[in-house]
C-alpha cells in the first residue's frame, strides 16, 4: 500500500522493499480482531464465493469474489459506505461521476473474533502508478498520464462542487484502473481456481498469500476511478499544523501525488536523516525549502502548541539547520520532464503546492491547464 508522506506509508514502503510477499500478520500493528478470517473457496452471505486475496491494509483485507452474474471486491471501511450512499442519492449529470468508485452493496458478517463489515465493489485492475511497470519505465510517462489526470480532475471536481466531499486521502494507490476487457479478469479467476494461493494458520486465523497481479496489459487501458474515501488527511501543511482545511487539501495531495505517478517517488518523505523515522519537523523543513517560509496568517490559524514548537513569534522556523540544501528544489526534482514540457509542468504544480489553501487552484481550473494539453 502507498500513503504519501505519512509514517504508515514509509513503514509500508520499507516492508515492501524488504519482502514483497509480506502479509497482514507480519505487520507490527497486526490485530487479528480487525480481519475477517476469509478463505479461498468460502461463500459469504450465501452469494459471494471467494476466488483470491488481492491485498491488505491496516484494518482490512481485499478479495476477489464471484456470484452468478458479476465480479466483486470485498473490503471494510464504514465511512466508505456512508459516502457512497450519499453520492448515489445525488441527482447529478456531472461527467466526473463516472470517475468516482462507489460501494455496490454492504453487509455484516460474523467471524470467530467479532463482526466485520463487507463492502462490494465492481472490480478494478490496479493502481494507476503501475502503468509505468507495464510500460517498462520508472513511473508513468507524462504523455500517458495526462489524459488520466484530466479524468481524475473531473472526478475531483464532482466530489468538491456537487457532493461537497473532501476525499482527504488522495494518493497514487487510490487512483485505480479498470480492466481492458472481461477476458483478463476471467483468465485470472480460472488460474486462481485451478491453483489456489497457499495460506498459513496464524493461531486459527488463516492468512492467505496475496495475488494482486492480473498480468501484462493486453490491449488499451480501462477507465480510471478515484477510490477509498478516508477520514485521515496527511499531507497538506494546514493539516500538519492543525489549521483550518477544506477542499484544497485534496489539491495539495494531488500535487504531491504527481511524483508518485511520474517518478514512483515521494516529494515530501519527512524522513529524519539521523533516526530514519518520519518527523513532522523534517516534513515542514522540506516544504520550506521548496516553497519558502509559510505566511504568518497560516501560522496564526494553526494549533499554537504545534506552531510554537516549530516557529518563533515572528514566523521564523526554529530548525533551520535541517532545511535541505539548495539542490533540493522543484527543478531538480523533475527529471521526468524536459524543455517546455518541464516549464509548463512546474507552473501546473505551482498552482497546487501553495501554503495558503485559498491560493490553490480548484480541480475545475486545473482541468484546462496548458500542461495537460501540451504535446512535446
Amino acid at each position: 500500500m502507498r500513503q504519501t508522506s505519512s509514517p504508515a506509508h514509509l513503514l509500508e514502503k520499507a516492508l515492501d522493499a524488504a519482502n514483497c510477499s509480506l502479509e497482514e500478520n507480519q505487520s507490527p500493528d497486526y490485530d487479528p480482531k480487525k480481519y475477517y478470517p476469509a478463505s479461498v473457496g468460502e461463500t459469504i452471505a450465501r452469494r459471494y464465493r471467494i476466488i483470491s486475496k488481492l491485498g491488505w491494509g491496516a484494518n482490512s483485507t481485499v478479495w476477489l469474489a464471484k456470484d452468478t452474474t458479476r465480479w466483486v471486491w470485498q473490503s471494510s471501511r464504514y465511512e466508505e459506505v456512508e459516502m457512497s450512499r450519499y453520492i448515489s442519492q445525488l441527482r447529478s449529470y456531472h461527467e466526473g461521476r463516472a470517475y468516482v468508485r462507489l460501494v455496490q452493496e454492504s453487509f455484516n458478517i460474523r467471524g470467530a473474533l467479532g463482526e466485520h463489515l463487507c463492502l462490494v465493489f465492481e472490480p478494478l485492475r490496479e493502481p494507476l502508478w503501475l502503468l509505468g511497470k507495464h510500460l517498462g519505465s520508472n513511473g508513468v510517462p507524462p504523455a500517458v498520464l495526462k489524459p488520466f489526470l484530466k479524468l481524475l480532475l473531473q472526478g475531483l471536481d464532482f466530489l468538491h462542487s456537487e457532493c461537497h466531499i473532501i476525499h482527504t486521502d488522495l494518493k497514487a494507490d487510490n487512483s485505480l484502473l479498470g480492466f481492458e476487457d472481461s477476458d483478463g479478469l476471467e483468465n485470472y479467476a480460472r488460474q486462481q481456481e485451478s491453483n489456489p494461493a497457499p495460506f498459513w494458520d496464524n493461531d486459527g486465523h488463516p492468512v492467505f498469500q496475496s495475488r494482486p497481479d492480473f498480468g501484462p496489459l493486453r490491449k488499451g487501458m480501462g477507465r480510471v476511478q478515484i477510490s477509498d474515501f478516508s477520514a485521515a488527511p496527511f499531507c497538506a501543511p494546514e493539516v500538519l499544523l492543525k489549521a483550518t482545511w477544506t477542499y484544497s487539501a485534496d489539491i495539495w495531495n494531488l500535487g504531491t501525488m504527481l511524483w508518485e505517478l511520474l517518478a514512483d517517488d515521494i516529494l515530501f518523505d519527512g524522513l529524519d536523516s539521523r533516526s530514519g523515522r518520519y518527523s513532522r519537523v523534517k516534513h515542514i523543513a522540506q516544504m520550506i525549502q521548496l516553497l519558502g517560509p509559510p505566511p504568518l496568517q497560516l501560522l496564526e490559524r494553526a494549533d499554537q502548541n504545534i506552531c510554537s514548537e516549530l516557529f518563533s513569534g515572528h514566523g521564523e522556523f526554529k530548525f533551520a539547520d535541517i532545511v535541505p540544501s539548495e539542490e533540493y528544489n522543484l527543478a531538480n526534482l523533475t527529471p521526468f520532464v524536459h524543455g517546455e514540457d518541464k516549464r509548463l509542468f512546474l507552473e501546473f504544480v505551482g498552482k497546487m503546492l501553495r501554503w495558503e489553501p485559498a491560493d490553490r487552484a480548484t480541480a475545475r481550473e486545473l482541468y484546462n491547464d496548458p500542461w495537460l494539453d501540451f504535446k512535446p
